[in-house]
């Protein structure tokens, strides 16, 4: 058996009466003996008397909450279903049931149940038919230790009670579900007889509750008779007296235990006597204002609430909402509704430092909002920087996506861009014949880790100054530097030593002749044929096979001053310069423009030249493979794809306390490098 296995009991429980106010109701948890499945035959579990006296003198049933039905199987349930409270639980016979209170809240949620509860009586006392409505357990059990032949199991114990909810009709074919006994009807404790629940309501109004209430001069002669049940109706009075009394003092007490009192104050209410539950309400309110009117003059009023109120906040609490302030300010926008906009980076330091003087110190005891330090509005301006600088950095043209592999990796070690090769083609295995191994080969390229960064820093004067618009500038300045710098790094990889590249493992450059890739035409559609022809004639690594496909150009490099002869070479339907070399006759069809239309070829030929700007030279031009096919350029990150942006500032140490200047590093890991020269084509033109 597992000790922490859940059930969910569709006990007897039926709602009694209202009690007093229309949102009280009483209400019978759970009753002792073996529960019923949903077809009404008897499950093979049984609650002990004991395990419910037990639950009871250990408070399990006190303020346990109320859904409307269960939460869905692994869900947990929502506050969005809360409608009430369990209160006043009481064992009857002996711990043959259990009685008690729930309290439905002032709620939207709760408005609809407690409507649907008020008619449901009303049509029962009436006499009309009423649906199932009743009470559903949901409680982690005690097992016995073991069980009989007969399989029956019984629960000895309640490790905790989880919920007590509202259900109609409860499936319970084949789970651990008791149907519930009829609304309408209340079951005796002994279970032999049933009793008409708005008969047991008059016979039990009709018992005066107290002297007080039944009034002087107003007795009513009832000695000698008897109830229903054979006993005294003197007895009976008795009995109800000692029960009502009992649940009033015990309301009393789970009002006054949880109304968030000092101890000593609870200690002074629960020594009184209260004859209502508003005198109770009283009670407790009037203590919470005297209480208040003695530190009143040492709390700081802030929006007419105290600071660090011990209430609940379901909402955004104060960092939160003043970091959602602080993006709005710097994105230029109005923060989202509910959220009070900040009116610069002053009121900002102010909030979170204290320091009205501007003397770079933090003043603790000024600061209103909670979990505040010395770090904080360093930290929050970093991280609100690092949230619009990665936006900023995204919006900025990756010209250099198309055409290399990017990836991730989870140290700083050298990069080692691998090729392999050597395998040729796969030999034919005869029927029956073994396999045999296959040679071969790999080659890489090694590319270190740079690492580029720097800091801005946030000097007191502007912070005085409300130089807002200097921060504000601050995540798209740090942005285009990430940008150019990542952008160049690519680039130079095609124009270092006079645009032949860098050298590879093999001691020769990126691009030359003994790599079969190294041109010096001018880009025309012949040139661009002539590129073509030599990357497919590349042979794979050792075994001399040609790459073809995988290694033809994909892409077209070129400078600003080329994009228009780029884009004419791969979107013209025709060969475009023949008219202007032999004025006359039909020009033959351009095979590499890929379209029906002029539109569609444009479009392809658009995604397919990429405009370096940071080339200077306005006449070399480069191919490059689909890097899906035949990887040729690396591109590998640490700590992300954009930059980061961290707080590092101390109002005891480093430039804050030295400079006045509150700093933000901005810093950014990437490593480049060619991949493998195969794929690519380089023409410098003389």
């Amino acid at each position: 058996m597992n000790p922490n296995e859940k059930i969910i009991l569709n006990a007897n429980a039926a709602f009694l009466s209202t009690q007093g106010e229309q949102r009280t109701y009483l209400c019978r948890f759970v009753r002792a003996g073996r529960i019923s499945a949903g077809s009404g035959k008897p499950a093979e579990i049984e609650i002990t008397p004991q395990a419910l006296q037990d639950a009871v003198a250990q408070g399990l049933f006190e303020g346990r909450a109320v859904f409307v039905d269960h939460a869905g199987f692994l869900e947990y349930p929502s506050l969005r279903d809360l409608v009430g409270v369990s209160s006043n639980a009481v064992s009857i016979d002996n711990g043959q049931e259990v009685n008690g209170q729930i309290r439905f809240y002032e709620t939207p949620q709760a408005q609809p149940i407690v409507d649907l509860l008020e008619e449901f009586l009303h049509d029962r006392q009436a006499g009309l038919a009423v649906p199932d409505i009743g009470l559903s357990l949901v409680f982690f059990p005690i097992w016995e230790g073991s069980s009989n032949q007969s399989g029956l199991r019984r629960v000895v114990g309640i490790q905790q009670i989880e919920s007590i909810d509202l259900v109609f009709q409860p499936a319970a074919d084949g789970r651990l579900l008791q149907s519930l006994s009829r609304a309408d009807e209340f079951l005796s404790s002994e279970g032999e007889k049933k009793m008409n629940v708005d008969e047991e309501k008059s016979r039990l109004n009709a018992l005066p509750a107290s002297p007080a209430e039944s009034g002087a001069g107003e007795q009513k002669d009832i000695s000698g008779g008897q109830t229903e049940t054979g006993k005294p109706v003197e007895a009976e009075m008795r009995q109800a007296q000692d029960w009502s009394q009992a649940l009033s003092e015990s309301a009393a007490a789970f009002m006054i235990a949880n109304s968030g009192l000092p101890q000593a104050a609870r200690d002074k209410l629960a020594a009184q006597t209260y004859q209502t539950p508003a005198q109770v309400v009283n009670a407790i309110e009037a203590e919470r204002k005297y209480l208040a009117s003695l530190s009143d003059e040492q709390v700081v009023q802030i929006g007419g609430t105290p600071p660090r109120s011990p209430s609940i906040s379901l909402g955004l609490n104060g960092l939160e909402q003043i970091s959602l302030a602080l993006e709005a300010l710097i994105k230029g926008v109005r923060p989202a509704q509910g959220v009070q906009p900040l009116s610069g980076i002053r009121e900002l330091y102010n909030l979170l430092s204290g320091d009205f003087e501007m003397t770079g110190l933090f003043h603790p005891e000024r600061v209103y909002l909670a979990n505040v330090n010395s770090s904080t509005m360093s930290n929050l301006v970093a991280d609100v920087l690092n949230k619009v600088l990665m936006q900023e950095f995204q919006e900025y043209p990756q010209w250099w996506q198309p055409f290399v592999t990017q990836m991730d990796f989870s140290s700083l070690q050298n990069v080692r861009w691998v090729t392999l090769g050597g395998v040729g083609e796969l030999p034919t295995v005869a029927e029956g014949a073994a396999y045999t191994e296959l040679n071969w080969d790999d080659r890489y390229e090694t590319a270190p880790f740079i690492k580029k960064g720097g800091y801005l820093g946030i000097t007191i004067e502007a912070i005085d100054k409300d130089d807002t618009a200097r921060l504000r500038a601050a995540p798209r300045a740090l942005a285009q530097a990430a940008w150019l710098t990542l952008g160049k790094t690519i680039s130079n990889i095609f124009t270092v030593n006079n645009g032949e590249g860098p050298a590879l493992s093999d001691g020769v450059n990126l691009f030359h002749a003994s790599h079969a890739n190294l041109g010096s035409t001018a880009l025309s559609l012949s040139a661009w044929v002539a590129a073509r022809t030599a990357m497919r004639k590349q042979s794979e690594l050792n075994s001399g096979e040609r790459l073809g496909f995988l290694t033809a150009p994909r892409y077209l490099l070129v400078p600003p001053d080329l994009e228009v002869t780029a884009l004419q070479i791969l979107a013209s339907s025709h060969d475009y310069s023949f008219a202007l070399s032999n004025g006359i006759g039909p020009a033959p069809i351009n095979i590499f423009s890929e379209g029906e239309t002029a539109d569609m070829r444009l479009r392809s030929a658009r995604e397919r030249v990429v405009v370096v700007d940071l080339w200077t030279d306005t006449n070399d031009w480069a191919a490059v493979a689909d890097p899906r096919l035949y990887p040729s350029i690396g591109l590998g990150f640490r700590y992300g794809r954009t930059p980061e942006i961290y707080s590092v500032s101390s109002p005891t140490a480093g430039l804050m306390f030295s400079n006045d200047v509150m700093p933000v590093k901005v810093r950014f890991f990437f490593a480049v490098g060619p991949v493998d020269y195969r794929g690519l084509y380089k023409s410098n033109v003389a």
